[in-house]
Formats: C-alpha cells, structure tokens, sequence
C-alpha cells in the first residue's frame, strides 16, 4: 500500500474514544487536505499535539520506541494488537514540534495494517524503515481467533 501524505488539521472528534457513525467533521478535514495535494490529515489540537486520522491510528517511532500519542482517540484494533506485541511500546504526549526528531510515522487500522506516513505537512519520513518490517512482520504472526 502507498505511504500516505497528511496534513495536520485543529479538529476534536466528538467522542472520540465511542465508535459511531458520526464522521463529517473528520471527513470534511480530509477533503480539504485532499484539495491542499494530501493524502489524508491528522487531527490536532489547539496546542498541537497530535491525536489520530480521519479513520486510522497513528504512530511514530523515535529511535528507541513505537509512541502512540496519548490523546483521546478511537483504540483501534490493530494498535492494540501492536501495543501488545511490540515490547518497545509507550504512550506520550506528540506534539507538531516533536515531528523533525521522529525516525518514523505510520498510520495503523484492519484494513490497512501499518502503513508508512511520509510526510505530516513539511516534515518529511521516510517510505520505509527497519521498524515498519518489523511492526507489520508483529502484526501479520499475531495468531486468529476462531469464531
């Protein structure tokens, strides 16, 4: 799958931690960052720190660690799976000036595992990183349940 380009957007979901079928805002962000040459957009708040994507999690890696921001965000499936496998795992604060010392950016939900992120407006990531593998290789040996 194509990395993705974001742009961060001021936006709050209503709820965010409640799945609900309520996505015009996070929708609308989307768009208007399709129409500024985006992929997508990242939702931040009035101080910056980033939360989550219109419809997928997101994730960076500093170096030593995976951090997901601690911001009140839907816990989608796949980051919770990864939480659990990846021991180098911690939730932190991510804030719009802490981009240029990530190593790595990525967006994670079930229909898409891990996905690179390879820019969050001017900072730029790379497409691919050892820890990508590595998070996808976690994510596709997690065993399945029956139902």
């Amino acid at each position: 799958m194509a990395p993705l380009r974001v742009q961060a957007a001021h936006y709050v979901r209503d709820l965010p931690e409640v799945k609900h079928v309520g996505l015009f805002g996070a929708l609308w962000h989307r768009r208007n960052a399709q129409l500024e040459g985006f992929d997508d957009c990242v939702f931040v708040d009035a101080e910056a720190y980033l939360s989550e994507g219109a419809t997928w999690n997101i994730g960076f890696y500093d170096g030593q660690q995976v951090i997901w921001p601690n911001a009140e965000v839907l816990p989608g499936v796949t980051m919770r799976l990864l939480q659990q496998v990846h021991d180098a795992s911690a939730l932190g604060p991510v804030n719009i000036a802490d981009l240029p010392r990530m190593e790595a950016a990525f967006a994670t939900n079930t229909a898409i595992g891990v996905r690179a992120i390879t820019a969050i407006n001017e900072v730029e990531f790379p497409g691919e990183h050892p820890v990508l593998r590595t998070l996808r290789k976690e994510y596709e040996e997690i065993p399945t349940e029956a139902l």
